[in-house]
């Protein structure tokens, strides 16, 4: 008979870092791996799952697509330790001191809330396109305020046509700096998340932005921050 493994006791913290430059470029799998060996070169004591492949838990909370940056990303691990003698700041001062280009740990704490209290995001959108000026951003922003706002969307069941403007909680445009500046707050909760590219993809249909020059025009996406209601959330 197998000796009984002893109960290795764990906490969960949750970190909050960006995740810019050429880290919008990685998947969630490379992200995965990339914070688990900073973690691992930090020296921070990585709690392993049981059975026959022992691995580190790490969860992190809405997801973002590949190309767009965020300065404001979380994930929860687990760590060997009680919260009673955990030292947070003692942590944080290991991971401050790791660096991977483009991912700065901004906090570490122990959570409150779990991720499916998430329900919003906030993104900044900025688009250098051909015509951009004052009237071009308020022609996006009534675009994007109207209603219906129906586009083709990718489900489990395959791609049908979605109203996402119940998805839209408010949208503010700007001409800034030679660009065209959207700051919209979007639906993040796991059952009802909206990409923002396809904010891109309704007003691009709509011949606003990109329909020029495609060396010439560009845009970025940059999650800003993450809500609860009305709450930022931590």
């Amino acid at each position: 008979m197998l000796p009984v493994r002893e109960k290795i006791p764990h906490v969960v913290v949750r970190i909050l870092f960006t995740k810019t430059g050429d880290l919008q470029y990685i998947s969630h799998l490379d992200l995965h791996r990339a914070f688990t060996r900073m973690l691992v070169r930090a020296g921070v004591p990585l709690w392993y799952s049981e059975g026959y492949s022992p691995h580190p838990r790490l969860a992190f909370a809405t997801p973002l697509s590949v190309g767009a940056e965020s300065e404001y990303e979380l994930v929860d691990v687990n760590i060997v330790g009680d919260a009673e003698t955990l030292n947070p700041a003692a942590l944080f001062a290991l991971l401050r001191d790791t660096h991977i280009p483009g991912l700065t740990v901004k906090d570490l704490y122990l959570p409150t809330r779990p991720f499916s209290a998430i329900t919003h995001a906030d993104y900044t959108l900025r688009f250098r396109t051909a015509g951009a000026d004052a009237a071009l951003a308020a022609h996006c922003a009534e675009a994007l305020a109207s209603s219906p706002l129906v586009v083709l969307k990718r489900t489990k069941k395959g791609e049908r046509d979605v109203d996402i403007s119940s998805q839209i909680r408010s949208v503010r445009a700007a001409f800034e700096n030679g660009e065209v500046v959207i700051r919209a707050r979007l639906a993040a909760d796991s059952a009802n998340f909206l990409n923002p590219e396809y904010l891109v993809k309704i007003l691009r249909g709509a011949g606003l932005v990109m329909c020029g020059n495609p060396i010439e025009e560009e845009y970025s996406i940059l999650r800003t921050a993450v809500y609860s209601g009305d709450t930022l959330f931590r």
